[in-house]
């Protein structure tokens, strides 16, 4: 563990820590929308082969399901929150150890 020298070095630290924490929040609930989705096809894939049709009628199906759409929706926002919370942290990460180092006084 990184021991810091002033309240400015480990504030920084402090708010990259919990930035990263909101981005591996916002991944966690990319990857649940991601299981929707996946579940979601599975699930009509199999519906639709118990009344003898194609996986391919199963999965154009799907994709036009407001639950399919959704699923996909939500992954594509959480990834960009993910995306953009783990960006923030490793700018505060950089001003901590920055600071750190002396460079910024």
């Amino acid at each position: 563990m990184l021991k810091f020298k002033n309240a400015q070095e480990q504030a920084a630290w402090a708010l990259a820590e919990a930035l990263s924490e909101k981005g591996m929040a916002c991944m966690r609930e990319a990857e649940q929308a991601a299981e929707n989705f996946r579940v979601g096809k599975m699930q009509m894939r199999r519906n639709f082969k118990a009344r003898g049709l194609s996986e391919v009628d199963a999965d154009i199906r799907w994709s036009g399901m407001t639950q399919a759409k959704k699923a996909l929706a939500d992954n594509g926002w959480y990834m960009s929150q993910a995306s953009m919370y783990n960006q923030a942290a490793a700018a505060q990460y950089a001003k901590a150890l920055y600071l750190k180092n002396g460079e910024g006084l």
